[in-house]
């Protein structure tokens, strides 16, 4: 019996004489029993708080909080090792009429395919400026946008980002005719574009 019990208990028996004292012991037992069970529950909770973190990460998943309004979806591993919007653009890729553009590697994207599409690039009549980001670069700005949060930042290394080509376009009007033929080439994950004024970044992103 807890200690905390039997003291309960025997100041229960001696307040009343007339008590049955089986039956407050049974009663006792059943109260510590009631107390053990909901330790072992909230130690259990803490554990699978930590389970859930730990799946979180693994699975894609940023606990860092959301902002109260408005509501979004939840952040993931592979949105926030993407590089911010510049301001200054628009919030959302467009379909057509981008200016700036940026050029996702894939993940297990090579030197050789790296420094072929960037070649290709550079010689485009329609690229009016590029700029290449390697993986250490993408994990320095990933480092600096969550240095609040280094527990997360310890647990992405710089071989998890993927290298990109940070892009603007001659002329806005060519860029649905580039995504397609860009979209095919070797090593190539994913093309974004966004409208943006002469002053933003190259790219459209921070």
């Amino acid at each position: 019996m807890d200690a905390d019990l039997r003291k309960h208990f025997d100041r229960a028996v001696s307040d009343d004489p007339g008590a049955d004292a089986g039956e407050m012991a049974l009663a006792a037992i059943a109260q510590g029993g009631r107390m053990r069970r909901r330790r072992r529950q909230m130690a259990g909770a803490g554990v699978a708080a930590g389970v859930v973190v730990a799946l979180a990460v693994v699975g894609g998943v940023s606990l860092r909080p959301e902002p109260a309004e408005p509501a979004g979806p939840p952040m993931t591993v592979a949105a926030a090792m993407m590089p911010l919007t510049a301001p200054s653009c628009s919030e959302k890729p467009v379909e057509s009429g981008a200016t700036d553009v940026v050029v996702f590697l894939i993940p297990d994207s090579t030197d050789r395919q790296s420094s072929a599409l960037g070649s290709t690039l550079r010689e485009d009549a329609r690229v009016a400026d590029v700029r290449f980001e390697n993986r250490q670069q993408a994990w320095e700005r990933f480092r600096t946008l969550w240095a609040d949060s280094p527990d997360f930042v310890s647990s992405v290394s710089p071989k998890q980002l993927v290298e990109s080509f940070r892009l603007r376009l001659a002329d806005p009007a060519q860029y649905k005719a580039f995504r397609a033929e860009y979209a095919t080439m070797d090593g190539v994950g994913s093309i974004v574009g966004r409208v943006c004024p002469a002053s933003a970044p190259v790219g459209g992103v921070q």
